[in-house]
């Protein structure tokens, strides 16, 4: 089980990849990864599993090592092209597995939800949600409930 990041739509989402490949560098003894740090070295796949967090019919995940503001300003432009067919689109940060895992109420995560309109989307709710921790036990009373974490988009 891993977190993925994805976009929601009623309206079927393209897929994206690089032009080009790209370094990937990683440093374990510093922690470290290096990328090249381009602005496209990103990717937006199928994602057939939307329905399990949404009513959204149509899915696609972010594939990329680390949030630069070059590339947020691409997924925004992205959503800007997704909205002339859609009257919303979504941007959620999940746990995947959740029909698999959280059975009880008890267990289920806690979704934090955000509209905006697509005229106040910034580079900054990007890196929100692409920082946010699923695990991050926001409820005392049940610090065992992952928080999903879901940025409606409005065309208006």
């Amino acid at each position: 089980m891993s977190v993925c990041t994805f976009i929601a739509s009623d309206f079927p989402l393209k897929e994206v990849a690089p032009v080009r490949d790209y370094p990937l560098e990683i440093n374990l003894d510093d922690g470290e990864m290096y990328d090249g740090d381009a602005d496209d070295n990103y990717s937006l796949l199928s994602f057939t599993d939307v329905w399990e967090y949404t009513d959204k019919k149509y899915g696609v995940h972010l594939e990329w090592n680390y949030c630069t503001a070059g590339r947020a300003k691409q997924l925004i432009e992205y959503l800007k092209n997704a909205l002339q067919d859609a009257d919303s689109v979504e941007l959620w940060r999940v746990w995947l597995g959740v029909s698999d895992e959280f059975d009880d109420f008890e267990d289920s995560p806690v979704i934090h939800r955000q509209t905006i309109s697509i005229d106040e989307l910034t580079v900054k709710h990007i890196e929100e949600i692409d920082r946010s921790d699923v695990w991050n036990t926001p409820d005392k009373t049940h610090p065992n409930r992952p928080s999903f974490y879901c940025l409606e988009i409005r065309r208006r």
